[in-house]
């Protein structure tokens, strides 16, 4: 009887552990304090990003400690909203266990930008700290939101592959045949040129072969973006003569400029790209793949080849007394891959579009 007892006490006291620890797992903690708020950077403070420092820091956030009444560690949030949505959809930014976090400049430009800010326009966006404890059914505790004001810059443009147009063109008025693309700079994907041959009334550019949009053209003085088709259809850029033009566009300024052609125009039998792109190894500086000289311009060359990566050049008449690279070095290849190739002899400007 005695022995019954005692295991009656020891369940008795188990089972009182046990209810401790459910107890204390469904504990709530709620902060001591009635509200805390943003300490750094002050409401209606503002900032201007600065595209050239993208990895400097834009804001430092600092924030009051909450105090839950007992030891926990506490999780703070950054969040920001758009203005004046009540943050119905706020976004997290970094997550710390401490009372500051840091955001660099380019960070803040994708976000602003993200939140709908208009590049080099200030606007604004609004700001709260969110804490959270770990334990379960606590509830989150949110600051004080504020609104800071910011100017973000435009951000990378996008490499876009533009392609020739219109009665100026060999194509015509056809969006399916016989487009010849314009030459994107390696460094400023937004800046783009064309060197070569126009007949007169001119031309425009679309983005993708067999589609009438994207595509850009010209309201007069500046460059007009035409995004779908059933936007206004732009006007074109002007070739009142046929002959060679030199043509730059800024797709991020929406600017272009068209002068006629007046350099030198050397006529090359033949042009061919050698290089370790053909083999894999030094040995492809010993094979030339011939390029295809366009029947309406001369000077614009074509061919299609697969390559490896590694280095290359282009190289007139078979000979290495006439060749072109990167700045006069080696260009080079770092994705294999099949591509469209196009190069310009008056300019020695290249492209390659990959191709299925």
């Amino acid at each position: 009887m005695k022995h019954i007892y005692i295991i009656f006490i020891a369940v008795l006291v188990l089972t009182g552990f046990s209810s401790c620890e459910n107890e204390e797992n469904l504990m709530i903690l709620e902060p001591q304090e009635a509200a805390f708020s943003l300490i750094t950077p002050e409401s209606g403070s503002s900032t201007i990003l600065n595209k050239e420092t993208p990895n400097n820091t834009a804001l430092t956030f600092t924030w009051e400690k909450v105090n839950y009444g007992t030891p926990t560690i506490v999780t703070y949030t950054v969040q920001f909203a758009a203005s004046n949505t009540e943050f119905a959809a706020p976004v997290d930014i970094t997550s710390s266990t401490n009372t500051h976090a840091t955001i660099t400049v380019a960070e803040l430009n994708t976000r602003a930008l993200a939140l709908g800010l208009t590049p080099d326009v200030e606007g604004t966006i609004d700001v709260r700290i969110k804490s959270t404890v770990g334990t379960t059914l606590s509830e989150p505790k949110l600051s004080t939101p504020i609104t800071i004001q910011l100017t973000p810059y435009r951000g990378v443009f996008p490499k876009v592959d533009l392609f020739l147009v219109g009665p100026g063109t060999a194509a015509g008025w056809s969006v399916t045949s016989n487009n010849m693309p314009i030459y994107r700079d390696p460094k400023e994907p937004a800046k783009q040129y064309y060197t070569g041959f126009f007949n007169k009334d001119g031309f425009k550019l679309i983005e993708q072969i067999g589609f009438w949009a994207p595509a850009y053209g010209t309201n007069g003085a500046k460059v007009q973006y035409r995004a779908t088709e059933g936007d206004t259809d732009p006007g074109v850029f002007p070739t009142t003569a046929s002959g060679y033009y030199s043509f730059e566009i800024n797709l991020e300024e929406l600017t272009y400029k068209i002068t006629p052609y007046t350099g030198p125009m050397t006529t090359y039998v033949t042009i061919g790209l050698t290089g370790s792109v053909l083999t894999g190894n030094d040995a492809g500086w010993d094979t030339e793949v011939p390029l295809v000289k366009s029947a309406f311009d001369s000077h614009i060359w074509k061919v299609t080849q697969t390559l490896k990566a590694g280095k290359m050049k282009f190289k007139a008449n078979n000979s290495w007394d006439v060749s072109w690279g990167d700045n006069g070095g080696d260009i080079f290849i770092v994705e294999a891959g099949k591509y469209e190739i196009w190069f310009n002899d008056l300019d020695g400007r290249y492209m390659f579009i990959p191709t299925p």
